[in-house]
């Protein structure tokens, strides 16, 4: 990236120069937020397989079942998964419709602030690309080109804010799998 070309830039076109440093600000700001996202998306993370052969091991098993259950109440593997086994343990004697009810809720209220960061992060996208895209009514992209306000970052950005979509997805999915594993364990799944 050349930055001697942004400064020029930014310093010979007065308002569009000044709205050259927003506009590089706000793309900073919009890394910053991804890359904390993806760090919460991270910590979520949990060994799936493991997690859930272990759950359905220990509610299938009638030999050291019990030693499992006990295990399981303590170990850790990811906060959203530690919270529905919690919850499964908390209400184990209200009826499995309920547990599910529960499950489910504990389930989308733990994914619901990743999807409110990732929308608020797509409004922010959109915001910086309209107010981009005026920029290159005035100046061009020439100019931008290889510059820190380059538009083809945002691209970038936005391929792998899509990934991190995908990587909800995938996560509400392998939650909904120690859902099952919690309430009704199978020795085929």
């Amino acid at each position: 990236m050349d930055l001697t070309r942004f400064l020029e830039l930014a310093r010979s076109h007065g308002w569009q120069g000044l709205s050259l440093w927003g506009v590089l600000l706000f793309q900073a700001l919009l890394w910053v937020g991804l890359v904390r996202l993806h760090l919460a998306l991270h910590r979520e993370e949990a060994p799936w397989e493991e997690c859930v052969g272990k759950i359905r091991s220990a509610f299938l098993r009638k030999l050291n079942g019990e030693d499992e259950l006990n295990e399981l109440k303590v170990h850790h593997y990811a906060p959203l998964v530690d919270q529905l086994v919690a919850l499964n343990f908390a209400e184990a004697k209200s009826s499995i419709m309920e547990r599910w009810l529960l499950l489910r809720w504990k389930t989308k209220e733990g994914l619901r602030p990743y999807w409110i960061r990732w929308g608020h992060l797509l409004i922010a996208f959109g915001v910086v690309v309209w107010f981009l895209n005026g920029l290159l009514v005035d100046i061009g992209l020439e100019p931008l080109k290889r510059t820190p306000c380059d538009p083809r970052l945002l691209w970038v950005w936005l391929g792998y804010a899509m990934v991190l979509a995908w990587k909800q997805v995938r996560l509400q999915g392998n939650l909904e799998r120690v859902q099952r594993s919690l309430l009704l364990p199978r020795r085929d799944e």
